[in-house]
């Protein structure tokens, strides 16, 4: 939170002029505050009497939140959920129960489409907060913060999960400076303990160590979770899903750039989390050999996907990192090049249906996991393949 000490104050207004986002209003020549400040610190900066602060938030009374949320993230081409959103709600249910709470869905979306009420009523998801209009075809990071910040203020939820994608990985951190509370990112698991709080698990110092972080004295708790850690269940009874419609006002007024049009980045790498095959490729992988791995994985409408020593050498962008401090996949196939098998990279594709490993090392740790061992040489397995396919 930021906080003014106007016995300090000398109206000089270099505040309202350094904030970004016009958060800043004077009021007979004195800076106020408004709601929709995202902290940037800039006006800290500015300030030459030393007058702005960033406060850190006392400890609050938090016997009065309640409720399990999940910020649904849409797939723009479908207008339908993304997979971690279901995966998020089958989670949250299990943390429910444990907590004595309900589940509830914050979806800001156009029209939604009448399988997705279905969908999470079959995971038993209790409530649906729905936020419906044109204008929200594209995600809009101003925006859509806005109305989540203010949905949480009023309705004090216990827990709030964001998916561990690009955008939630960007929404995620703007709530939760707006709320004044902590936040834990990429997570890799959740618990409740004892003591009815969420424990957020996440790895650290490069994997090798996984921190257990709790929010004892400020809520609602707050984790972005990676994609394909967690599964979708289904619950065996049927219960009846309470949707709210909240109105326009709520949002009505928060617009600050209209969009005028929208292009598609061309991007050659696939998504890996969302694939049904991936085709992995290591470091025993020849330089040569990788056009021919892409190649084929157009033929098989499949997707790429490397290991941490690939990226570190420059061979492949991060996106498509597979493992403990990347990305974890559970496709139907997964077929790995020239990868050891390394407990930081099987991490990420322990959840896959079917490994299949091509290794010219005989003692290859990832023989160890996988359904099917292929001893030879990658390039020549890739090739042979090509001609099948």
């Amino acid at each position: 939170m930021i906080k003014i000490d106007y016995d300090k104050c000398i109206k000089c207004g270099y505040c309202k002029e350094a904030c970004i986002t016009g958060s800043i209003k004077m009021d007979k020549n004195i800076p106020k505050i408004q709601d929709d400040c995202i902290y940037c610190g800039n006006c800290i900066a500015a300030c030459p009497a030393g007058a702005i602060r960033m406060a850190v938030k006392e400890k609050e009374d938090i016997k009065g939140y309640s409720g399990v949320w999940v910020i649904i993230e849409n797939d723009s081409n479908t207008n339908m959920p993304k997979n971690v959103s279901y995966e998020l709600l089958s989670q949250a249910r299990r943390l429910a129960d444990q907590l004595k709470e309900e589940v509830y869905a914050v979806q800001i979306s156009k029209k939604s489409e009448e399988k997705f009420y279905k969908d999470i009523e079959n995971i038993w998801c209790n409530h649906l907060l729905l936020v419906e209009d044109d204008f929200f075809e594209e995600y809009d990071t101003s925006v859509f913060s806005e109305i989540i910040t203010k949905l949480i203020r009023k309705y004090k939820p216990s827990v709030v999960l964001l998916p561990g994608t690009e955008n939630g990985r960007d929404l995620a951190p703007r709530i939760s400076a707006r709320l004044g509370v902590g936040l834990t990112a990429d997570c890799t698991d959740l618990k409740i303990n004892e003591k009815n709080e969420l424990v957020q698990i996440r790895p650290t110092y490069g994997g090798n160590i996984l921190a257990s972080i709790i929010t004892p004295d400020h809520r609602p708790q707050m984790a972005t979770i990676r994609p394909n850690v967690f599964r979708v269940s289904q619950c065996k009874k049927k219960y009846k899903l309470k949707i709210t419609r909240i109105e326009n006002d709520i949002y009505s007024n928060i617009f600050k750039v209209k969009r005028i049009g929208f292009t598609q980045k061309k991007n050659m790498y696939r998504d890996v989390t969302e694939a049904d095959i991936v085709l992995i490729a290591g470091y025993g992988v020849k330089k040569d050999d990788f056009k021919l791995i892409y190649k084929l994985a157009d033929k098989l409408d499949a997707a790429v996907g490397v290991t941490r020593k690939v990226v570190d050498e420059g061979l492949a962008p991060m996106d498509i990192q597979i493992g403990q401090t990347g990305k974890v996949i559970a496709p139907e196939v997964c077929i790995c090049f020239g990868v050891s098998g390394s407990l930081q990279h099987t991490i990420g594709i322990k959840g896959s249906k079917k490994i299949i490993a091509v290794n010219s090392d005989p003692t290859a740790q990832i023989f160890g996991m996988s359904d099917q061992a292929i001893l030879a040489d990658c390039g020549q397995v890739i090739r042979h393949m090509l001609e099948m396919v």
